[in-house]
């Protein structure tokens, strides 16, 4: 490698110098409009007594992709985020969905669940107590740092357990969550093997404890861009709201559920990945180093208010804070600072506006009760193939995915099986008027999909034995649950994030072609000099590399 560039046209001193730290910024429901609506109220870029700013850096300093891609069939948290740092796809991956059912068991299965490890800090009877990366089938870019034998020390902080566990992979030193009924930061014995959360942790936990129950307003913090709303028929669907209050100022309960969808949450998340870089002297070793952070406020609160809504713009604004509050105490504690960190900015998936707010401006949208619509489903199925052998012809639904409970069907054949997805399609057309198509095990097995993008949508996103027998695409701008807006769809507004790389080595620049989700996990194993992750299927984004 004795030359100037390599193939792909990049400066051969990346060889050489590689970065002491890979920072991944995960917004949960981040659209990739709110980049470009909100921009006025960001930060400014640098200022002048050297500290720099959030978005407004980012987005100057780093390659900036408005467009990024998910290119999956159902884009929400646990497989948005198996995505990022694997770079490879649900079909491969195992994620296809947050929640999906085993026929064997009887039972739903969460994506991180695992009942083999216990939680620590989590009450023992919670639902789904046990959770690491066994069920993600793909490593990490912090997994090949650590399988190159590197002394990389890799971390993973989210309010979510499923964010925190699949960005750190199956060798993170560590990755920590939030539980909301305990109020405090939790993880699992297979981080801490010992059964005890750290020292560090349980100070912060301590600390958030003595402020449990104390009423704060949220308010607005400057003057609004004008493109948000207040309109009533945003929150028309929200549920639970109890004292929180449907406009500002809100009442804020510290240790409530609600508190973590305000920017109090990236407070407490800020607080745990500023001592985890104490603690863990992250990108001061001998190796790069991974520390990855999912803001999952941001998603608490969107599917309360929506993308449209005031809320959704201030919890941007704050956004904007929370990222420069990190860059600052990163280029502080780093060696060299920020030059000798790769920054990336991504989000899991998008959301579409409310359904409801959207039929008073012309634009059919609807949502539905999919218990009830699978009522309707049975029955019609019974008409057509007779009452089950037993049980209901239908097992379980979830996000418009239909299982079907085998026990049901006189016979195991495949002829069986096929008649019986032909029967729940046929069903699902005649009382789902809100369908764009329907696609069955089989229809994937035989490629028989619909045209274009959605075709490569379903191949990669399908996993047999987790994705359902049946699964249900609807139109766009309809949702199933009683949230005021629901992301579940590949269609644009979910599936569109933006992705900026920033640091040594990176061309700024706002960059108009294609950018996938899956090109940042090999572009940063690029960049750290180590092969990509076992399934990734993404390229080097070689255009944003320096000469």
């Amino acid at each position: 490698v004795g030359g100037t560039l390599t193939s792909a046209g990049a400066s051969s001193k990346i060889l050489k110098e590689r970065p002491k730290l890979l920072l991944v910024f995960v917004i949960d429901q981040f659209r990739g409009d709110y980049l470009t609506r909100f921009t006025s109220r960001f930060l400014p870029a640098t200022k002048p007594d050297g500290t720099v700013g959030g978005f407004q850096y980012l987005m100057t300093q780093g390659a900036y992709f408005p467009y990024g891609q998910f290119e999956m069939l159902q884009d929400m948290t646990g497989p948005g985020h198996a995505t990022i740092l694997t770079g490879s796809y649900p079909y491969q991956a195992g994620i296809p969905l947050n929640n999906w059912y085993n026929k064997e068991t009887n039972e739903v299965v969460y994506c991180a669940e695992d009942p083999s490890v216990p939680a620590i800090g989590k009450n023992p009877e919670d639902k789904h107590f046990g959770t690491s990366p066994k069920n993600l089938r793909s490593t990490t870019v912090g997994d090949e740092l650590k399988n190159a034998g590197m002394p990389s020390r890799v971390v993973a902080i989210a309010l979510k357990d499923r964010a925190a566990i699949f960005l750190g992979g199956h060798r993170a030193d560590v990755a920590v969550w939030f539980d909301t009924k305990a109020t405090q930061w939790v993880s699992s014995n297979y981080y801490f093997k010992d059964g005890k959360l750290p020292t560090w942790i349980e100070k912060l936990n301590a600390d958030i404890k003595s402020k449990n129950g104390k009423i704060i307003d949220w308010n607005t913090t400057g003057k609004p861009t004008g493109l948000s709303t207040d309109n009533e028929t945003l929150r028309k669907e929200m549920k639970r709201i109890g004292d929180f209050g449907l406009s500002f100022p809100h009442k804020v309960t510290l240790g409530t559920k609600w508190s973590l969808g305000t920017p109090v949450g990236l407070d407490i998340t800020n607080s745990a990945v500023e001592k985890a870089i104490d603690e863990y002297q992250l990108g001061n070793g001998k190796s790069t180093d991974v520390l990855a952070i999912s803001y999952s406020s941001h998603d608490y609160m969107g599917h309360a208010f929506g993308p449209n809504s005031l809320e959704m713009e201030e919890m941007t604004v704050a956004d904007d804070k929370a990222i420069s509050r990190v860059l600052n105490y990163v280029k502080k504690k780093v060696p060299g600072g920020l030059k000798d960190v790769v920054i990336v900015l991504t989000a899991d998936h998008g959301i579409p506006p409310n359904p409801d707010w959207l039929k008073t401006k012309g634009i059919e949208g609807s949502r539905f009760d999919e218990e009830e619509v699978t009522k309707l489903l049975e029955a019609e199925m019974i008409a057509q193939l007779g009452k089950p052998k037993e049980g209901n012809w239908i097992a379980k639904v979830n996000e418009m995915n239909f299982w079907f409970n085998t026990k049901a069907m006189s016979d195991q054949t495949s002829e069986s099986e096929i008649k019986t997805q032909e029967a729940l399609r046929s069903a699902l057309l005649k009382k789902v008027p809100l369908l764009a198509f329907v696609v069955t095990k089989n229809d994937v097995k035989t490629r028989q999909l619909p045209p274009g993008i959605m075709e490569h949508q379903i191949l990669r996103t399908y996993h047999p034995g987790k994705s359902g027998d049946v699964i249900g695409i609807l139109k766009p701008f309809n949702m199933v649950g009683d949230d005021t807006v629901s992301h579940m769809t590949g269609y644009s507004y979910d599936r569109t994030v933006p992705i900026i790389m920033a640091g040594a080595y990176i061309q700024p620049g706002i960059y108009a072609s294609e950018a996938n989700v899956v090109d940042i996990a090999p572009t940063l194993s690029f960049l750290s000099g180590t092969i990509p992750p076992s399934l990734s299927e993404g390229k080097v984004l070689a255009d944003i590399l320096k000469k």
